[in-house]
C-alpha cells in the first residue's frame, strides 16, 4: 500500500463481471498476497461490524477467526 492509503496499479487490478441484475461489477486482483490479505481483512472488519451490530455472535467470531488469519498473513508478507 502507498503512504496516501492508495494501492499501487501493480499489485491490484480490476476485472470485471455482472451481478444478477445485468449491472457491471468490479471485482479486485492482486497479484501480491500481502496485498490481497490486506484488502480481504478490510472487508471483514466491516462485515464483522454488521454481524456484532446485528446480534450474531457466532457468524462475528467466525469473522473473526478469518480477520486474525487475513492479518497474519498480511504480518507474514511484511517480514518477509
Amino acid at each position: 500500500m502507498l503512504s496516501n492509503g492508495r494501492r499501487s496499479d501493480k499489485t491490484r487490478g480490476e476485472k470485471g463481471s455482472k451481478d444478477e441484475q445485468g449491472e457491471k461489477v468490479d471485482e479486485a486482483v492482486f497479484t501480491e498476497k500481502t496485498d490481497a490479505a490486506e484488502y480481504i481483512a478490510s472487508l471483514l472488519e466491516g462485515l464483522r461490524h454488521v454481524a456484532d451490530g446485528a446480534e450474531l455472535s457466532f457468524l462475528a467470531y467466525l469473522i473473526g477467526v478469518a480477520l486474525e488469519e487475513a492479518r497474519s498473513e498480511q504480518a507474514r508478507g511484511d517480514t518477509a
